[in-house]
């Protein structure tokens, strides 16, 4: 029998960004702005995006069992000001990881403070809450090179 595990954790992160809310908000919804720095480089990406409660979100990248899914469930989105979703990740087309995450937008200055919480169930030990944290650090890079486009 295989052991079954579950490591809870949460992380917050923020950035600030020399854009308004309105932008940061729209490279969340618009799917072409989303692709330019959320997209997994690899040709498959994004196979739904509903941008919308209710709506959802997949991204799938690779094949076999280097092969990542990224499944969304938007749950909450007041325009310029906040999204809440639920989503799991898989590797190789199995669950690795729950989590509800939210991102908060404050307009400062002329810019913006973004700041993500997520709270994850990192599952038998195929994942971890360091690893999730590094990729959505990297995430929040690209949209601040994604911004910074003309």
């Amino acid at each position: 029998m295989t052991d079954r595990s579950i490591a809870h954790g949460t992380f917050v992160l923020e950035r600030t960004y020399p854009a308004s809310p309105a932008r940061v908000f729209r490279a969340w919804a618009d799917p072409e702005m989303k692709k330019r720095w959320f997209g997994d480089g690899t040709g498959s990406g994004t196979k739904i995006f509903e941008f919308r409660e209710g709506g959802r979100e997949l991204v799938e990248s690779g094949e076999g069992a280097g092969s990542f899914g990224f499944d969304v469930l938007y749950q909450d989105i007041v325009d310029n000001n906040r999204i809440v979703y639920t989503y799991q990740m898989t590797m190789g087309g199995q669950r690795i990881s729950v989590s509800v995450a939210a991102v908060e937008l404050f307009a400062d200055g002329s810019g913006t403070r973004l700041t993500v919480t997520e709270h994850g169930c990192f599952l038998d030990g195929l994942d971890t809450v360091d690893q999730r944290k590094r990729g959505t650090e990297g995430l929040l890079d690209a949209l601040g090179t994604e911004l910074s486009r003309n």
